[in-house]
C-alpha cells in the first residue's frame, strides 16, 4: 500500500512539473514572439527613415529654391530623429551604437538648423553644403551596413528574441555571440560595429546649433541618489504592478539594459492571473518606475473616459506625482491612455511627462510611460515673460479665432526650452496651438489638433 501511493504521488509530481514546464516555455514563446515581432519593426522602420533621410538631404543639395530646400530639410529633420528613436528601441546585445545614434541626432539637428535659417530668409553657404553632402554619403553608407545586416541575419534564420533568452534552442542563438567574428568569420551585426567605428572618426559638425559637439552628453536630469540593487528593483517593481492590477506579482526575470537612462529591466507573472505577464523597467539610480507594460487583452468597457481619467490622476498621486495636469488623452484597444504634463505656477512644464494607460473593463492601470519626466525634471529658474497674454494675442495671423492663451514650457530639438505662450486658435474647423515665445514673440511652434476616436492628437 505504502508502495503504491509513494507511486501515485511521485506519478502526480512529474505530472506536476511537466504542466509547468509547458506553461513556462509557452510563456517564453509567447514573450520570444512579441520581442521577435518589435525588432523586426524597428530594424525596418531604422532603414526606412534612414533610406528616406538620405533622399532627402539628397533633393535640398539639388534644389535651387530656398522654399524646396526648406521642406527637404525639414523632412530630413523628422526622418533623422526618427531614425534615432528606432535605434533606441532595437535590441542589440553587447553592441552599445552610442556613436551612431549621435550622428542621427547630429543630422537631424543640422536639417532643422539650416531649415530655420533658410525660413528666416536665409541662405546656405557653399561651406553647409559640403557638410550637407557629407551627411548625405553617411546616410547612404549607412543604410548599406543595415542592408547587409537584413541579409546575413535573414541568411542564418536568427531571431531578436534569442538575446532575451540564454535556454532557446540552438538554432536561435544569441545575435550577440554572432557579432564578434570567430576564426575570422563575418558576424551579423558587423555593420553595426564598423558603422559605429566609422562615425566616431568623423569631423564635428561646423554650426551653432543646439546639438553642437560642446554640449554635454544628455542625461537623466531628474533621477536622484545612488544606485539601488537588483533585489530592491525587483521589491520596488512588484509593488508598484501590484498597486497598478490590485493583484500579486512575482519575478520570472530580471536583466539589466544600459543607455542613458540605464535601468533594470523585470518580466513579471501574476500569482492570480496566470497567462499575464508584465514588465517593468527600474532606474539604476535612484530605483524608479520608468515603464510599465501590461499586454493582457482588455475586455468590454465599462468605464468612460471621465473615469479613467480619475483612476490615473489617483494613481499618479499616490506614487508622488501630485501637480500633474492631463493634457491629451487618447483610445485605444478599451484603453485611455492619458497624457499629463507637471505644472509649476501657471505654466504647464510640457518636457515634464507621464503617460498614463488605464483598461476601460476594470480600470487597471496597464500602461506607464515616464521616462520623459525623468530625462527632464528639474528644478528650473523660469524667466518673467516680457509679453502680455493680450500681446501674445495679437502676434496670432488676424484670420484665426484665438480660443484660449496660457503659459507653457515646451522642448525643442537639441534639449533647449523655450518659456512660450500656448495659443489655442480654430481656422474654419480646425484648430491649432501655436506658441508665441514669452520673451521675444517670435513663433516658436504650430502644431495642429487632431480628434481622434475618445480623444485628441496633436501633430
Amino acid at each position: 500500500m505504502t508502495r503504491r501511493i509513494s507511486t501515485i504521488v511521485l506519478t502526480l509530481a512529474l505530472l506536476l512539473a511537466i504542466g509547468w514546464g509547458l506553461w513556462e516555455r509557452a510563456n517564453r514563446l509567447t514573450l520570444a514572439n512579441a520581442v521577435e515581432a518589435g525588432g523586426q519593426r524597428d530594424f525596418y522602420n531604422l532603414l526606412n527613415y534612414v533610406e528616406q533621410a538620405q533622399v532627402s538631404i539628397g533633393k535640398s543639395l539639388a534644389s535651387s529654391s530656398s522654399r524646396q530646400q526648406a521642406v527637404h530639410l525639414t523632412e530630413a529633420w523628422n526622418q533623422a530623429a526618427a531614425a534615432q528613436l528606432s535605434l533606441s528601441q532595437l535590441p542589440t546585445p553587447g553592441i552599445k551604437p552610442i556613436n551612431t545614434s549621435k550622428f542621427l541626432a547630429q543630422t537631424s539637428d543640422y536639417s532643422n538648423y539650416l531649415a530655420q535659417k533658410l525660413a528666416r530668409g536665409g541662405e546656405l553657404s557653399s561651406q553647409e553644403r559640403d557638410q550637407l553632402a557629407r551627411l548625405r554619403d553617411e546616410m547612404k553608407r549607412l543604410a548599406g551596413d543595415l542592408r547587409q545586416t537584413e541579409a546575413q541575419v535573414a541568411s542564418k534564420g536568427l531571431r531578436w528574441s534569442s538575446f532575451y533568452s540564454t535556454r532557446m534552442p540552438a538554432p536561435l542563438r544569441t545575435i550577440a555571440n554572432l557579432a564578434v567574428p570567430v576564426q575570422a568569420q563575418p558576424g551579423p551585426l558587423d555593420g553595426f560595429v564598423n558603422t559605429d567605428r566609422r562615425l566616431q572618426t568623423l569631423p564635428s559638425l561646423n554650426y551653432d546649433g543646439p546639438f553642437s559637439d560642446h554640449l554635454e552628453k544628455p542625461r537623466p536630469l531628474g533621477l536622484k541618489g545612488g544606485d539601488v540593487s537588483q533585489a530592491e528593483a525587483e521589491r520596488r517593481a512588484t509593488a508598484f504592478a501590484n498597486d497598478a492590477s490590485n493583484s500579486n506579482y512575482r519575478v520570472q526575470a530580471t536583466r539589466t539594459s544600459n543607455g542613458l537612462l540605464p535601468t533594470f529591466a523585470l518580466n513579471l507573472l501574476d500569482n492570480r492571473r496566470p497567462n499575464v505577464m508584465v514588465h517593468v523597467d527600474i532606474s539604476k539610480q535612484g530605483g524608479e518606475v520608468i515603464s510599465l507594460l501590461n499586454n493582457r487583452p482588455v475586455g468590454a468597457p465599462t468605464l468612460d473616459a471621465a473615469k479613467a481619467l480619475e483612476r490615473a490622476t489617483a494613481f499618479l498621486k499616490a506614487h508622488g506625482f501630485a501637480n500633474m495636469q492631463p493634457t491629451y488623452t487618447v483610445r485605444t484597444d478599451n484603453n485611455q491612455v492619458i497624457t499629463f504634463a507637471a505644472k509649476e505656477g501657471d505654466v504647464i512644464l510640457y518636457p515634464d511627462q507621464v503617460k498614463v494607460k488605464v483598461a476601460l473593463d476594470n480600470g487597471e492601470i496597464t500602461g506607464w510611460d515616464a521616462t520623459p519626466y525623468y530625462m527632464s525634471h528639474h528644478r528650473r529658474q523660469l524667466p518673467t515673460p516680457k509679453l502680455t497674454p493680450a500681446e501674445a494675442r495679437a502676434k496670432i495671423n488676424p484670420g484665426l479665432k484665438v480660443e484660449g492663451v496660457r503659459l507653457a514650457l515646451i522642448p525643442l530639438p537639441g534639449g533647449i526650452e523655450k518659456l512660450t505662450y500656448e495659443v489655442t486658435t480654430k481656422l474654419d474647423d480646425t484648430r491649432y496651438l501655436i506658441y508665441i515665445n514669452a520673451i521675444t514673440g517670435e513663433e516658436e511652434k504650430v502644431l495642429q489638433i487632431v480628434d481622434v476616436p475618445g480623444g485628441q492628437l496633436t501633430m
